[in-house]
């Protein structure tokens, strides 16, 4: 066996050996795997907040960030305690809605909660949907608020898309103004009943409320959009035009004057059947998201 080893040539038998101890080694001690930068997590806004957003904002766009400049504080009117204001300068990739013209790249001035001589985040070459205005000019974007920027994603501009194009569409649900009077009527057996709700809207159009109530059974909540109460009616469903408008605008509690001629039994029971239509439509999420 040694005769035929030494008949492999010298330099062969070097590379052998070496290929077989780099072998060895590999198997002891594994080379580490190229690290990759961690995915930036994208959170979703409520659908309460995007529709604040577009219904306030005549702008909406997408942007690509570039660069972002520190704003010194004696530049900074108005800045709050523990903020710092940047001056970013951002590629426009889309303008999803707005009358005026928008720059290819433009700038907007952002309050960020960073302490003092903090470094501003590494934004660049990130996207984000941004709501706003644009005035005189346009390669300047006009925030409605520091928090009116949501980090960009398929589903975010998507999200957008559908709330914008839903609340502005023709047959788009009115807004809410007030509560403009309240009828409960008692039915022939004990606890039955139904309350009527009626509100005043933006553009005159009725919308009424109705709550019925049968013994042992669970109320039954309707909204009607007409001049007659449709019985047929229901609660709409959350996170849609309609659930918005009720969940986000109509008051805590029933006014005094819009129970005004009721008597004292039937103005009780009608708060209580408003306070359960309220509780039945849900909270209305309005809390900005995180976008660093």
């Amino acid at each position: 066996m040694r005769d035929k080893v030494n008949a492999i040539p010298r330099r062969l038998r070097s590379l052998m050996i070496s290929g077989l101890a780099a072998a060895a080694l590999s198997g002891l001690q594994p080379a580490p795997a190229a690290t990759e930068k961690a995915p930036v997590i994208v959170a979703k806004p409520t659908y309460a907040r995007v529709a604040d957003l577009v219904t306030a904002s005549p702008a909406v766009a997408v942007v690509s960030v570039r660069k972002m400049a520190l704003v010194p504080p004696e530049r900074s009117p108005g800045l709050a305690a523990g903020h710092q204001r940047f001056l970013v300068t951002a590629d426009t990739v889309a303008l999803i809605r707005g009358n005026d013209a928008m720059a290819r790249q433009a700038s907007f001035l952002l309050d960020l909660p960073l302490p003092p001589k903090a470094k501003p985040p590494k934004w660049a070459k990130r996207n984000f949907l941004i709501f706003g205005k644009v005035e005189d000019r346009v390669d300047f974007f006009q925030l409605l608020s520091s928090d009116a920027i949501v980090a960009w994603s398929p589903d975010n501009e998507a999200f957008v898309r559908a709330i914008d194009g839903a609340l502005l569409a023709n047959n788009a649900p009115p807004r809410i103004r007030s509560v403009d009077s309240v009828f409960h009527v008692s039915g022939a057996i004990a606890g039955a009943g139904e309350t009527q709700i009626f509100l005043t809207t933006s553009d005159g159009s009725p919308i009424s409320l109705s709550i019925v109530n049968k013994p042992d059974e669970q109320p039954q909540f309707g909204v009607s959009l007409g001049e007659i109460v449709d019985e047929s009616a229901a609660l709409p469903k959350p996170d849609t035009p309609l659930w918005y408008r009720l969940a986000c605008f109509l008051p805590g509690e029933l006014p005094a004057k819009a129970l005004a001629g009721q008597a004292p039994s039937d103005a009780a029971i009608a708060t209580k059947d408003y306070a359960a239509f309220l509780k039945a439509l849900g909270p209305c999420d309005r809390t900005a998201t995180p976008i660093a």
